[in-house]
């Protein structure tokens, strides 16, 4: 029996000691593969660190690519500038700048996926009958009259009561020579606009180029009364008032044209030719004797002189101014014709006769 026992014994710890060999053995194996465990998950938190800080300069590698085999660390390579692959990334079109800002405005921030605000545009400027008119000013001065007048007409329909834009068409008008034209703007200045004395004188000048006499009267009648300081406006209405034998009228203003210009030469002769029609032989001896004075040349004037001597009855006075002007103008009829009569009545019958006779030559030669 007690060879059994210790034999008992050892054939069973042989197992259990089995046992614990393979189980020593698997917990050393299990301590070794925690370690190394370990080991491994804290190189792959440092190869993720690298590849975060690396991922905008290289591509990604898919997430099945077999793990790369350890190998001993070796001195790093300097960095290569990553390369575009054409093949597999397409190239996105730069954004275009959002355009600025105007003053006083904010600028609004873009929108991802919808396109910049673009700015309304600039209203447009209407045109204006003043623009129109000053296109046919320039027209004007650039000597293109017809389009001028063109502009002006259409400037006048915009705006009917432009003053400036019918005045300039009538200018113009006249330059072409289409008076009536001129004559139909004029009238419409000066219905718009009655105190527009230059277009007053302007068309009593063109109805006085047509005979239009009445007419010029009253034109040149209201621009005196705007410019009473004009000498050659009271010249012109005396000419129209002897035309139409107001000689009242035509005394008064020849006199008002002499007050302001003393020396106008055709005022004061046309004054003595109206004493004579008026028959005021003595302010008309007066005017003439003062134009023969200062101008002793004048042969109308010294035979209106002669005339009005032998009026008033001074036959001597009247003997010695024909005499005179016959020195100057041999060949005058007139003025041999009115010696003979003045001879006659001093009873120089021979000298009157021989007068006559020379004014008979003279008549029928010519």
């Amino acid at each position: 029996m007690k060879t059994w026992f210790p034999n008992a014994v050892a054939f069973f710890f042989k197992p259990v000691c089995s046992i614990l060999v393979v189980s020593v053995c698997v917990l050393a194996l299990v301590c070794a593969g925690c370690g190394r465990e370990e080991e491994a998950e804290e190189s792959v938190n440092f190869k993720e660190l690298i590849s975060a800080t690396s991922e905008s300069h290289s591509p990604q590698v898919s997430e099945e690519a077999p793990p790369a085999e350890e190998k001993p660390v070796e001195p790093a390579a300097p960095e290569q500038p990553a390369q575009t692959d054409t093949t597999t990334q397409a190239v996105q079109p730069a954004e275009q700048p959002a355009p600025p800002a105007l003053p006083g405005q904010q600028e609004q921030p873009a929108q991802p996926g919808q396109p910049a605000q673009q700015l309304p545009p600039e209203p447009v400027k209407p045109i204006t009958a003043q623009d129109v008119y000053n296109e046919g000013v320039e027209l004007f001065n650039q000597g293109r009259l017809e389009d001028a007048i063109a502009a002006f007409n259409k400037a006048t329909d915009m705006e009917p009561t432009m003053v400036e834009a019918f005045k300039k068409k009538a200018v113009a008008c006249n330059k072409l020579g289409m008076m009536n034209e001129a004559i139909v703007s004029y009238k419409k200045v000066v219905e718009l606009n009655p105190n527009d004395a230059e277009s007053y004188l302007s068309l009593g000048t063109f109805y006085a180029k047509r005979r239009m006499t009445d007419d010029a009267i009253q034109s040149f009648e209201r621009y005196a009364a705007l410019n009473p300081n004009n000498a050659k406006i009271h010249y012109n209405l005396g000419c129209l008032y002897g035309e139409r034998k107001l000689t009242d009228k035509a005394i008064g203003a020849y006199q008002k044209a002499l007050k302001i210009k003393p020396d106008h030469a055709d005022a004061l002769y046309n004054l003595g030719v109206v004493y004579h029609d008026k028959q005021m032989y003595g302010e008309a001896a007066d005017v003439f004797k003062k134009i023969v004075d200062s101008n002793p040349n004048n042969h109308d004037a010294r035979y209106n002189l002669a005339f009005a001597y032998s009026q008033k009855g001074q036959y001597k006075e009247t003997a010695a101014e024909c005499e005179k002007l016959l020195e100057l103008n041999p060949g005058n009829a007139s003025a041999h014709l009115l010696l003979g009569d003045v001879y006659g009545k001093l009873g120089r019958t021979k000298e009157a006769q021989e007068e006559y006779e020379i004014y008979k030559k003279l008549i029928f030669a010519k």
